[in-house]
């Protein structure tokens, strides 16, 4: 299957670029100079394998585009390609919605590890539905159903941390082993603050499913547990 990827970088050097380093390994990519441009092409977001979005851009900036994507039920995953590097900056891109990032100037190695691992990551949510305790979790819709009907639809990445916390649910899972279950390729510094603020939302879309009573807690130094009370 052709990997399609949408690039959406207003300097056409860079796009070029990106273009031109993923091509020779197979993926179709298309430029676009705007997230307006993007989201005005006839496409469905459906038609996208992934997202490469440049941080800053006219008009709609690239956090807002990554914002207005995560709303969509059939949204590619996507990563930031970006100049900032501040620890915050990046943790909040993360937290939005993005899958991952790279930095600029791009590393060829770099930029094909992280988009190969992304759409890795992607394809395995395809697959079929698990029941974990008294959720079922279904990776082709990225939602968590409780046993008793009532659902909530999750982020990759919220799915992805769900997923890891409960495969050892009632056991602490290290903060190193939760960073590489949702983010493999990301840079350290960057993964803690990250971490956290999706432990956060990743609670608020639980609470959603009053019935399951599945709680995760904080162990100070160790990680993370999830259990049922």
């Amino acid at each position: 299957m052709t990997e399609r990827v949408a690039i959406i970088e207003d300097d056409p050097a860079m796009g070029k670029l990106l273009v031109a380093l993923l091509s020779p390994y197979g993926y179709a990519c298309s430029h676009f100079e705007s997230a307006e441009a993007f989201l005005d092409q006839p496409k469905s977001l459906s038609h996208w394998s992934l997202v490469l979005v440049d941080w800053m851009l006219p008009g709609m900036s690239g956090v807002d585009l990554i914002r207005e994507l995560v709303k969509q039920e059939h949204a590619p995953p996507s990563i930031f390609v970006t100049a900032v590097s501040g620890e915050d900056d990046l943790a909040h891109a993360l937290h939005l919605g993005a899958d991952d990032y790279v930095t600029k100037p791009v590393n060829k190695s770099v930029l094909l590890a992280r988009v190969r691992a992304v759409l890795r990551r992607q394809h395995k949510q395809r697959s079929g539905p698990a029941q974990q305790g008294r959720l079922m979790l279904r990776p082709d819709t990225l939602e968590a159903v409780a046993i008793q009907g009532p659902s909530c639809r999750l982020s990759a990445n919220q799915f992805n941390l769900l997923e890891r916390l409960l495969a050892d649910e009632g056991q602490v899972v290290s903060r190193d082993e939760l960073v590489q279950a949702v983010w493999p390729n990301a840079e350290q510094n960057a993964d803690g603050r990250a971490l956290d603020l999706l432990v956060s939302r990743l609670r608020h879309k639980l609470a959603e499913l009053p019935d399951v009573d599945l709680h995760i807690r904080s162990l100070y130094g160790a990680g993370y547990v999830a259990s049922y009370d």
